[in-house]
């Protein structure tokens, strides 16, 4: 088996793994801006997460195939996109590891935090939407996918259904929730399920050829 392969397979398991991992990594400490071997625990998981979710987003790249037109548009734009935030959420943790490091205390962490948080363009792009635009991207990538026909319908709405609750779970509850933890399990269900892809072969080149000059004409 090609080793690019196999990683590929392991990111869809291991990124959403990590990502709830690390949410109850930080449960000992209330979520709170806290530094010490909780802290530091989860964001290194965290870290690992988002690197699984950039192969993985290459690899749902490369579940889509070869498409034309607007879906290759659409396709390429949206990888670019979850690439993009995923580069985000690494500079965050990266910042965010530094941080409990450097700090003594919770209030010497915020301060920190803020200070860096100061610099433009830091806030919103890599710890606001910039960071969070990486599971709506997710989100459009597992319904598009699922229009293709390059994975099961079941494998899109159970994706699509684990970002919307952990979101809303998010907006509503804030980052502690319960909720958002079962949301982290929704998608990491759907992402497992993404990473089978359909059966060889199945409906694979229909979309293909509706966007294809010849096929339309």
């Amino acid at each position: 088996m090609n080793p690019a392969n196999r990683l590929a397979q392991i990111s869809f398991t291991a990124g959403p793994a990590a990502l709830l991992a690390g949410w109850f990594l930080m449960r000992p400490i209330h979520g709170d801006l806290e530094p010490g071997p909780w802290w530091t625990a989860a964001h290194a998981l965290w870290l690992a997460a988002f690197l699984m979710f950039g192969v993985m987003a290459a690899a749902m790249r490369g579940l889509a195939g070869p498409v034309t037109g607007g879906w290759r548009v659409a396709v390429t734009a949206l990888t670019g996109l979850a690439l993009f935030s995923v580069a985000a959420n690494l500079a965050q943790l990266g910042i965010d590891l530094y941080a409990g490091f450097a700090s003594a205390d919770g209030a010497a962490l915020r301060a920190l935090l803020e200070q860096v948080q100061g610099y433009p363009g830091v806030d919103p792009l890599v710890y606001g939407p910039g960071a969070q635009l990486f599971y709506a991207a997710l989100l459009v990538q597992a319904v598009l996918l699922g229009v293709l026909r390059r994975v099961t319908p079941v494998s899109a709405a159970v994706t699509a259904g684990g970002v919307v609750l952990l979101a809303a779970a998010t907006f509503m509850d804030g980052r502690g929730s319960n909720l958002v933890a079962v949301g982290m399990a929704v998608l990491w269900l759907g992402a497992l399920l993404l990473g089978r892809g359909t059966p060889a072969g199945a409906g694979v080149s229909a979309p293909s050829r509706e966007l294809t000059p010849a096929a339309r004409s």
